[in-house]
């Protein structure tokens, strides 16, 4: 058996491989080969540049950084590390299941997470590995990480996505979606946190399943885990809806549609002078309001007039020759909070948090439309795309004080690669990063990512 001995040559200190042997019954170092000299207590191997050859190069800062936060999630924990794998890459390569065995081979995916044998089946296969129950104990244990940074149980904010299903083994009637095209839809309701967007849980509905009964479900599980508050955009609020989360005992603020009620009962009823004047007016970030409040259903309801949507909208009007509408510019926002209009409005402009999260879903994600057939694989391309949004949210936020958002810095770090090389002599094999760009370094320092050479 050989070992490495260290020898100190005045201020030096060399390394090379030994063996025991036994000679004339005494046990002696055998010299087998010199391997190099330690520096600053890191072996640094000597090797003549013209045996070394690269044996393979690597996607690998961006593995790193997307593993450093799974493993803070215990999303890592995950027993099927094919169906691990499939998260990893859902971050990282727009690819179907088919073509992701001949991507993934070029990541540190598989020596990360100790894949053997990497090929279409098994990836199909672990989609049905993850049950309701397995997810729901991940997202427990995501849910008390992301209250460390957090008080989720103060507010959050809902919303409903469609998506399309190409599949023909799943019974789902044909339905026109948001963007009226017509196909086989699914449609997830998603809750996340109203500062930072963590996920707090996700629900999947059939696509012919009314937004009313959606809400239902979404509220008693909202009730469920606590939360006190929420904000809704006003394709899920209605007048019943209200109903069910006063109920509730829910603290809500919420766009409303504009019903023919609504607009004869309150936006008719305004004076432009009412309304657009100094005392009504209020700034948001990216642009200027006036809003007026009347009592509506134990709150109260808020009617916003923006004179800049108004002009936009009268003039596509005017061109489609479709005549002036009284209440275009003005929109609909109800609440039972205590706090003031001012802050309400402010609050229910700040939830593009939530369209952030499904641009998010549908961009770096594709959850649409879901390129698998079976039921189950469906049902587990979108708890691969919950949990890979849940590691993409904890990497907004740890970027936050760079400025950058983890989509960017995904990008930055996808050009980290790792070398493997091989010194054709005597066999030996390391590894060397690509020398790190300025900005790949402050990335990985913020995720808390440590790489050495």
């Amino acid at each position: 058996m050989t070992f490495i001995r260290r020898v100190k040559a005045g201020n030096r200190i060399y390394l090379a491989e030994v063996k025991s042997v036994r000679k004339n019954g005494k046990v002696k170092q055998e010299f087998i080969r010199y391997l190099g000299r330690e520096i600053e207590g890191r072996p640094v191997k000597k090797v003549n540049t013209n045996n070394i050859e690269a044996v393979s190069v690597k996607q690998s800062l961006d593995v790193l950084a997307i593993d450093k936060i799974a493993k803070e999630l215990s999303i890592n924990s995950i027993s099927n590390k094919y169906f691990l794998s499939l998260i990893y890459s859902q971050l990282l390569e727009k690819r179907g299941i088919n073509k992701i065995q001949e991507w993934i081979r070029f990541t540190e995916i598989p020596e990360i997470l100790g894949l053997d044998n990497i090929s279409a089946k098994s990836f199909y296969e672990s989609l049905t590995e993850i049950n309701d129950e397995d997810l729901e104990k991940i997202n427990k244990y995501i849910f008390q990480i992301f209250s460390k940074y957090e008080n989720i149980s103060e507010v959050a904010i809902i919303d409903v996505t469609d998506t399309y299903f190409a599949g023909t083994n799943y019974n789902i009637k044909k339905r026109k979606g948001k963007d009226n095209q017509v196909s086989k839809l699914l449609q997830i309701g998603l809750a996340v946190s109203f500062n930072n967007g963590f996920p707090i849980f996700y629900k999947q509905y059939h696509g012919n399943l009314s937004w009313i009964n959606i809400f239902k479900d979404m509220a008693i599980e909202l009730e469920t885990r606590k939360i006190a508050s929420i904000i809704m955009d006003r394709g899920v609020l209605s007048k019943k809806n209200i109903q069910i989360a006063l109920k509730l005992n829910f603290k809500i603020i919420a766009g409303l549609r504009k019903s023919k009620e609504l607009i004869n009962n309150f936006i008719l009823t305004i004076k432009r002078e009412d309304i657009y004047n100094s005392k009504c007016r209020l700034k948001l970030r990216q642009t200027t309001v006036f809003i007026k409040e009347f009592d509506y259903l134990q709150g109260k309801l808020i009617v916003v007039y923006n004179p800049a949507i108004e002009l936009i909208k009268k003039e596509i009007n005017f061109e489609k020759e479709l005549g002036d509408k009284l209440d275009i510019g003005y929109s609909l926002i109800y609440h039972n909070t205590d706090q003031s209009s001012e802050l309400v409005v402010e609050k229910y402009y700040d939830k593009e948090m939530v369209e952030r999260v499904f641009k998010h879903i549908k961009g770096i994600l594709h959850v649409r439309p879901i390129r698998v057939w079976l039921k189950e694989h469906v049902e587990g391309h979108i708890k691969i795309c919950y949990l890979a949004y849940a590691i993409l949210s904890l990497m907004n936020y740890k970027l936050k004080k760079i400025n950058m958002s983890a989509v960017s810095a995904l990008d930055f770090l996808k050009t980290g690669y790792k070398i493997n090389l091989r010194d054709t002599k005597n066999k030996n094999e390391w590894s060397i990063y690509v020398p790190l760009e300025p900005k790949q370094k402050l990335i990985l320092e913020n995720l808390g990512v440590v790489i050495t050479n």
